[in-house]
Protein backbone atom coordinates (compact mmCIF):
# COMPACT_ATOMS: atom_id res chain seq x y z
CA UNK A 1 0.00 0.00 0.00
CA UNK A 2 2.79 2.22 0.55
CA UNK A 3 3.67 2.01 -2.88
CA UNK A 4 0.27 3.09 -3.92
CA UNK A 5 0.50 5.59 -2.15
CA UNK A 6 3.79 6.87 -2.76
CA UNK A 7 2.34 6.47 -6.63
CA UNK A 8 -0.55 8.67 -5.87
CA UNK A 9 1.36 11.24 -4.65
CA UNK A 10 3.81 10.99 -7.61
CA UNK A 11 0.79 11.74 -9.95
CA UNK A 12 -0.71 14.46 -8.01
CA UNK A 13 2.82 16.23 -8.16
CA UNK A 14 3.18 15.23 -11.82
CA UNK A 15 -0.25 16.64 -12.25
CA UNK A 16 0.56 19.68 -10.28
CA UNK A 17 3.95 20.74 -12.49
CA UNK A 18 2.29 19.69 -14.82
CA UNK A 19 -0.33 22.64 -14.58
CA UNK A 20 2.00 24.88 -13.22
CA UNK A 21 3.86 24.61 -16.09
CA UNK A 22 1.07 25.09 -18.20
CA UNK A 23 0.16 28.38 -16.14
CA UNK A 24 4.12 29.55 -16.72
CA UNK A 25 3.92 28.95 -20.00
CA UNK A 26 0.74 30.68 -20.55
CA UNK A 27 1.44 33.70 -18.54
CA UNK A 28 5.11 33.68 -20.03
CA UNK A 29 6.24 36.98 -21.55
CA UNK A 30 8.39 37.14 -24.33
CA UNK A 31 10.52 40.17 -23.52
CA UNK A 32 11.85 40.68 -27.20
CA UNK A 33 7.96 40.72 -28.85
CA UNK A 34 7.18 42.76 -26.18
CA UNK A 35 9.74 45.22 -27.09
CA UNK A 36 9.08 45.41 -30.07
CA UNK A 37 5.31 45.62 -29.89
CA UNK A 38 6.08 48.77 -28.00
CA UNK A 39 8.49 49.32 -30.51
CA UNK A 40 6.41 49.37 -33.55
CA UNK A 41 3.45 51.18 -31.79
CA UNK A 42 5.62 53.65 -30.74
CA UNK A 43 6.79 54.20 -35.07
CA UNK A 44 3.21 54.03 -35.81
CA UNK A 45 1.98 57.28 -33.27
CA UNK A 46 5.60 58.91 -35.06
CA UNK A 47 3.87 58.19 -38.52
CA UNK A 48 0.37 59.79 -37.13
CA UNK A 49 -1.20 55.94 -38.18
CA UNK A 50 -3.09 55.63 -34.88
CA UNK A 51 -5.55 52.66 -35.83
CA UNK A 52 -1.95 50.89 -36.71
CA UNK A 53 -1.17 52.11 -32.86
CA UNK A 54 -3.93 51.05 -30.90
CA UNK A 55 -3.41 47.57 -32.97
CA UNK A 56 -0.16 47.02 -31.43
CA UNK A 57 -0.53 48.63 -28.61
CA UNK A 58 -3.42 45.37 -27.74
CA UNK A 59 -0.35 42.93 -29.05
CA UNK A 60 1.87 44.69 -26.18
CA UNK A 61 -0.60 44.36 -23.80
CA UNK A 62 -1.00 40.53 -24.45
CA UNK A 63 2.34 40.35 -24.42
CA UNK A 64 4.48 42.81 -22.07
CA UNK A 65 3.74 42.13 -18.61
CA UNK A 66 4.12 45.50 -17.54
CA UNK A 67 0.63 47.61 -16.80
CA UNK A 68 2.62 50.60 -16.59
CA UNK A 69 3.98 50.41 -19.94
CA UNK A 70 0.64 49.80 -21.74
CA UNK A 71 -0.96 52.94 -19.41
CA UNK A 72 2.18 54.94 -21.07
CA UNK A 73 1.27 53.55 -24.43
CA UNK A 74 -2.63 54.11 -24.10
CA UNK A 75 -1.47 57.92 -23.13
CA UNK A 76 0.69 58.43 -25.80
CA UNK A 77 -1.87 57.29 -28.46
CA UNK A 78 -4.66 59.53 -26.99
CA UNK A 79 -1.95 62.70 -26.58
CA UNK A 80 -1.18 62.13 -30.75
CA UNK A 81 -5.32 61.44 -31.39
CA UNK A 82 -5.73 64.97 -29.64
CA UNK A 83 -2.91 66.37 -31.72
CA UNK A 84 -3.90 65.42 -34.92
CA UNK A 85 -7.75 66.60 -34.41
CA UNK A 86 -6.58 69.98 -33.41
CA UNK A 87 -4.41 70.06 -36.08
CA UNK A 88 -7.25 69.19 -38.77
CA UNK A 89 -9.80 71.33 -37.13
CA UNK A 90 -6.47 74.11 -36.67
CA UNK A 91 -6.47 73.70 -40.97
CA UNK A 92 -9.95 73.66 -41.34
CA UNK A 93 -9.90 77.55 -39.60
CA UNK A 94 -7.05 78.61 -41.47
CA UNK A 95 -8.87 77.77 -44.47
CA UNK A 96 -12.14 79.36 -43.59
CA UNK A 97 -9.85 82.63 -42.71
CA UNK A 98 -8.26 82.70 -46.24
CA UNK A 99 -11.41 81.83 -47.79
CA UNK A 100 -12.70 85.24 -45.95
CA UNK A 101 -9.31 87.23 -46.83
CA UNK A 102 -9.92 86.79 -50.20
CA UNK A 103 -13.36 87.34 -50.04
CA UNK A 104 -12.58 90.72 -48.96
CA UNK A 105 -10.39 91.14 -51.50
CA UNK A 106 -12.55 90.54 -53.91
CA UNK A 107 -15.08 92.88 -52.60
CA UNK A 108 -12.20 95.60 -52.28
CA UNK A 109 -11.76 95.08 -56.01
CA UNK A 110 -15.01 95.65 -57.00
CA UNK A 111 -15.62 98.95 -54.65
CA UNK A 112 -12.33 99.65 -56.31
CA UNK A 113 -14.69 99.85 -59.88
CA UNK A 114 -17.40 101.27 -58.31
CA UNK A 115 -15.03 104.17 -56.98
CA UNK A 116 -14.15 105.06 -60.39
CA UNK A 117 -15.68 108.36 -61.99
CA UNK A 118 -19.08 107.43 -63.37
CA UNK A 119 -17.76 108.26 -66.81
CA UNK A 120 -14.74 105.97 -66.36
CA UNK A 121 -17.23 103.16 -65.54
CA UNK A 122 -17.31 101.22 -68.72
CA UNK A 123 -18.18 97.84 -69.88
CA UNK A 124 -13.70 97.72 -71.07
CA UNK A 125 -12.64 99.31 -67.72
CA UNK A 126 -15.04 96.40 -65.89
CA UNK A 127 -13.21 93.37 -67.63
CA UNK A 128 -9.56 93.90 -65.81
CA UNK A 129 -11.70 93.88 -62.13
CA UNK A 130 -13.63 91.26 -63.25
CA UNK A 131 -9.70 89.17 -64.09
CA UNK A 132 -8.62 90.13 -60.81
CA UNK A 133 -11.58 89.54 -58.53
CA UNK A 134 -12.15 86.03 -60.62
CA UNK A 135 -8.23 85.12 -59.42
CA UNK A 136 -8.99 85.47 -55.43
CA UNK A 137 -11.03 81.95 -55.83
CA UNK A 138 -7.91 80.18 -56.83
CA UNK A 139 -6.03 77.48 -54.60
CA UNK A 140 -9.02 77.49 -52.08
CA UNK A 141 -11.03 74.46 -51.33
CA UNK A 142 -13.82 73.54 -54.12
CA UNK A 143 -16.52 75.00 -51.76
CA UNK A 144 -15.17 78.31 -50.86
CA UNK A 145 -13.61 78.71 -54.58
CA UNK A 146 -17.39 78.25 -55.34
CA UNK A 147 -18.64 80.65 -53.00
CA UNK A 148 -16.39 83.74 -54.16
CA UNK A 149 -17.20 82.57 -58.21
CA UNK A 150 -20.58 82.76 -57.54
CA UNK A 151 -19.92 86.42 -55.62
CA UNK A 152 -17.74 87.63 -58.35
CA UNK A 153 -20.61 86.25 -60.97
CA UNK A 154 -23.06 88.32 -59.18
CA UNK A 155 -21.03 91.80 -58.58
CA UNK A 156 -19.90 91.38 -62.07
CA UNK A 157 -22.91 91.03 -63.55
CA UNK A 158 -24.79 93.76 -61.86
CA UNK A 159 -22.09 96.42 -62.84
CA UNK A 160 -22.31 95.40 -66.61
CA UNK A 161 -25.64 96.03 -66.66
CA UNK A 162 -24.79 99.11 -64.87
CA UNK A 163 -22.11 99.89 -66.78
CA UNK A 164 -24.40 99.11 -70.24
CA UNK A 165 -27.19 100.95 -69.20
CA UNK A 166 -25.10 104.24 -68.67
CA UNK A 167 -23.90 103.87 -72.20
CA UNK A 168 -27.23 104.11 -73.69
CA UNK A 169 -27.76 107.21 -71.87
CA UNK A 170 -24.89 108.83 -72.72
Amino acid sequence: MTTINVRASYGVLRGVAVATTFALAVGCVDKEKCEEAVSVTRDALAKEQTDIARQWRDRAWKLCDDQAGTQALDKEIVAKEAEIQKRAADAVNAAGLAAQQRMNTATAVWKGFDALEEKDRTVERLEPYREKASRMSSGLSTEYAHQIDTYNAAEYTKRKALAEAAAKKN
